[in-house]
């Protein structure tokens, strides 16, 4: 009889162990779910609100766009921001493709030992924001295209931005021409 007593007990001792963990793996995962949406950048243009989050290990495009629709996602790591020259968005327009802005998202961003490693110095600032890919965005008349082309593999930094033969290259090149090299992006 004693024996029988300490088998119940043993068996309900473990049962509420068991409970516990999954209590305990409940409560985590939904503490995961919970991430916080960070801000990673901003930019108004024709009545088109942009902003970049920043969603755990995902890079997010939020666009607020009356009579447009919106085409494709950000494929970036985060955080992402748009490509400036002396702090103000970079934009081109492209009359012959219909493309009244197209905007450069910067992604995969980069720390200081790849900074150094492509010519950084000691009167370099360190705190500039850089990355290792970007990809584009065309505003046109009725809609707002994020493109599946993303360019990785060089480097360059948010601000002072890129020259404007890689915003002609989204604004005109066809989506199949020349896929990336890095799996992540095709």
């Amino acid at each position: 009889m004693v024996l029988f007593f300490v088998g119940i007990l043993l068996a309900s001792c473990k049962n509420d162990a068991k409970t516990s963990k999954v209590e305990d793996q409940k409560e985590n995962t939904t503490q995961e779910n919970k991430k916080v949406l960070k801000v990673t950048d901003t930019y108004s243009v024709d009545g088109i609100n942009f902003k970049l989050l920043q969603n755990g290990d995902q890079a997010e495009l939020k666009i607020e766009a009356k009579d447009r629709i919106v085409k494709g996602n950000i494929k970036l790591s985060p955080p992402c921001y748009f490509l400036k020259w002396n702090g103000k968005v970079q934009s081109f327009a492209y009359p012959d493709v219909k493309v009244t802005h197209t905007l450069v998202v910067l992604g995969d961003t980069v720390g200081t030992d790849v900074k150094k490693y492509f010519g950084f110095n000691e009167n370099d600032d360190f705190s500039r924001i850089c990355g290792e890919a970007i990809q584009g965005i065309l505003i046109k008349k009725d809609s707002v295209i994020v493109t599946e082309r993303v360019l990785d593999g060089g480097f360059m930094c948010a601000d002072p931005g890129t020259d404007e033969k890689i915003f002609w290259e989204f604004a005109h090149t066809r989506e199949t021409y020349k896929k990336s090299r890095n799996p992540k992006y095709r």
